[in-house]
């Protein structure tokens, strides 16, 4: 007889060898390169996307747009990009806020579409509420004569669709080098996230609920960060709400890349049991 014990894996599919994880185990390892547009929106737009005890943060009404390209493993899987690069590689489009909780200044990630279904669901574990999309970057080859090495002058773009709709373009301009320290708020700062998993049962408060930290470590950063130009646009849909974030004053455009690892997260709060308490009949 098998028991649930005899089904491996850190996610679906749970098997008998474990092997066909979609996610496997942290630590994950990442690289990063970031195409960023930071701008100003409507404050009380963005206040509506954080639920207490989450607050606006310092800076009630920044925000960014970023367009990246990810390189990723997990502890297990150091060798999968000579396995199946297609495990590792991905593109995402995401729009980022400020916000605080208790005190400490942080980011949330709202609306965020991916390429690649392991990272859509690794993203759903962090509390990352990423959806499939189709994302495309801007890449050079100085080895082609029509084209240049990045640098002043190039500009970079970026473009964002779902289901046929286009969602998101902006491009960077480059017009000179900065220090990483002047990349502005809220890049930079720690991460809450929302983790929500609904029940199966009709009408049942969510089987999880909760705001967490994710945590990060061994940082690389490139020391080249470009600054320039920025220009975003966010075009309408019949299916996102992302028009509620868009800009009012694009703040600056910056390119840059960096790596680290994630090995955990911390939850802050449990709206379930709120929830569930004020299911309870009172006394």
């Amino acid at each position: 007889m098998t028991k649930i014990t005899d089904l491996k894996g850190y996610c679906y599919p749970l098997t008998p060898a474990g092997r066909s994880s979609l996610v496997g185990n942290p630590p994950w390892h990442y690289a990063t390169e970031y195409t960023v547009i930071a701008y100003r929106a409507d404050p009380k737009e963005v206040a509506r996307w954080l639920p207490e005890p989450l607050q606006p943060g310092p800076e009630p009404d920044m925000c960014y747009a970023a367009f990246s390209r990810w390189w990723s493993v997990w502890e297990s899987g150091g060798d999968m990009p000579s396995i199946n690069p297609g495990r590792t590689q991905y593109r995402e489009a995401a729009i980022w806020a400020g916000c605080s909780y208790l005190g400490v200044p942080g980011q949330i990630c709202l609306p965020i579409w991916v390429s690649a279904d392991f990272s859509m669901a690794r993203g759903w574990f962090m509390g990352f509420p990423k959806k499939l999309g189709e994302i495309m970057i801007t890449e050079y080859n100085a080895l082609n004569p029509a084209m240049r090495e990045v640098g002043v002058g190039s500009r970079l773009t970026g473009t964002c669709s779902s289901h046929g709709e286009m969602l998101l373009k902006g491009s960077v301009l480059i017009q000179r080098t900065v220090d990483r320290s002047e990349l502005p708020a809220p890049l930079g700062r720690p991460l809450f996230h929302i983790r929500h998993f609904p029940s199966i049962v009709r009408q049942a408060v969510p089987s999880v609920l909760e705001l967490v930290s994710l945590g990060s470590e061994n940082w690389n950063w490139d020391p080249v960060v470009w600054r320039g130009e920025g220009q975003l646009q966010f075009l309408p849909s019949d299916i996102e709400e992302h028009m509620s974030l868009k800009p009012i004053e694009i703040v600056g455009g910056y390119r840059f890349s960096n790596g680290y690892t994630f090995s955990g997260g911390e939850v802050l709060h449990d709206w379930r049991q709120e929830l569930l308490d004020a299911e309870m009949p009172s006394r």
